[in-house]
């Protein structure tokens, strides 16, 4: 399998300069669903897509999900991968990207699987919503930031990811709002996307960006900058149109 191709950005877009490059990661079926209408675990790839998940994940400095796919996929954001693992320590980054969450009501099982393999920290954007018991108990296993009253400031997450942290690549992977929310302002730099020979069907599975709801409050331009074919499956990437140049790793 081909690596996926890594694409810097230049200054078209100047806000780089204080926030990392964004990457939104998914698999869609042909008619373009991310899930069932029931939300249920997205495992309708092939065992090369598993593994090109972890690959982009390994080439960021942090991985973001929502608590919604945090829950249902039962993701511990980790690389467990060893080669993986290693090809990041020999380029002077950290084992494995920071793991971020973002939660508006920051209410969060202890007993998930990110809280119990042991990776790399974990971070959770929240609301002043968080409860004082959950914030309590989570603070044992994150660092905890409140960066809204209703909804998390996307904006400020990636500020501070970038001057606190000190991250340049985030991959998002999950789940359809978060994406609908990044898009909203204008934050996805890069999609990677597997599209799968399914069909689901149904008003009620959602999309890339959600179920059908307002327009965006603009149009969002991509470039298809690179595509494959896999195992019954494609390979694609995008970038956003202020994005012009590439290379390969």
């Amino acid at each position: 399998m081909q690596e996926t191709p890594r694409t810097p950005l230049d200054t078209g877009r100047e806000d780089l300069q204080t926030r990392p490059r964004v990457t939104v990661h998914f698999a869609v079926t042909l008619d373009g669903k991310v899930s069932t209408p029931g939300y249920t675990p997205a495992r309708f790839t092939s065992a090369d897509d598993k593994k090109r998940l972890l690959q982009v994940r390994s080439e960021n400095d942090a991985v973001m999900v929502a608590k919604g796919t945090l829950v249902t996929d039962r993701m511990s954001l980790g690389i467990p991968d060893r080669a993986l693992r290693n090809e990041r320590l020999h380029r002077g980054a950290s084992e494995e990207p920071l793991r971020v969450i973002i939660s508006a009501s920051g209410d969060i099982r202890l007993d998930l699987p990110i809280f119990q393999y042991p990776g790399a920290p974990i971070v959770l954007y929240t609301t002043s919503k968080i409860a004082g018991p959950n914030r309590t108990e989570l603070e044992a296993k994150a660092a905890i930031y409140e960066t809204g009253k209703e909804q998390v400031d996307l904006l400020h997450v990636m500020s501070h990811l970038f001057s606190h942290y000190q991250v340049r690549a985030v991959v998002c992977e999950g789940g359809p709002t978060l994406v609908r929310s990044l898009a909203e302002v204008d934050l996805i730099d890069r999609i990677v996307l597997t599209v799968a020979a399914k069909f689901f069907g149904g008003r009620l599975a959602p999309t890339l960006t959600g179920l059908p709801g307002d327009f965006l409050p603009a149009s969002r331009h991509f470039k298809l900058v690179n595509n494959e074919i896999g195992a019954n499956e494609f390979y694609l990437t995008y970038e956003h149109e202020a994005c012009t140049r590439r290379i390969r790793l």
